[in-house]
């Protein structure tokens, strides 16, 4: 069975923060208690109803704080189409193992290798993608 593969928490809020404002059909919220917010997560999958972050930001939803939650592959676009950001995971098939990395290049006019993260092991394409995605966010924007 074929699922959705959504960003953390964590990367969701450094996307909204980057400006990430596109329709997602989830979103993460988190309780505040005495403005604070709680350590629980949750995914919150609207069935039929795509938000932006500033259309959540718009609704009144109480306590909660809401952060759009795209997939690894539409934040993955956005980053190419917004800033010529093109994220490479690989599989390590040369050690036959089951290790992904990642290579980062920016598309502008040429090409140039930003970041090649060959080093770095990562046991899942997912992994490999959320972390590409996430140094893009800190380091590159």
């Amino acid at each position: 069975m074929i699922t959705e593969d959504y960003v953390s928490f964590e990367v969701a809020k450094l996307l909204k923060e980057k400006g990430f404002d596109e329709k997602c059909q989830c979103s993460y919220r988190k309780k505040l208690v005495n403005n604070k917010i709680v350590d629980e997560e949750e995914l919150f999958i609207s069935a039929n109803l795509m938000l932006t972050n500033s259309e959540l930001e718009n609704k009144p939803y109480g306590h909660i704080v809401y952060c759009s939650t795209p997939t690894l592959q539409m934040a993955m676009k956005w980053l190419r189409n917004t800033f010529y950001l093109e994220i490479y995971p690989f599989h390590d098939a040369i050690q036959e193992s089951n290790d992904w990395w990642y290579r980062i290049e920016y598309h502008s006019k040429g090409c140039s290798l930003i970041k090649d993260e060959s080093d770095a092991i990562y046991k899942t394409y997912e992994q490999a993608c959320e972390a590409a995605i996430k140094y893009c966010l800190e380091n590159l924007i």
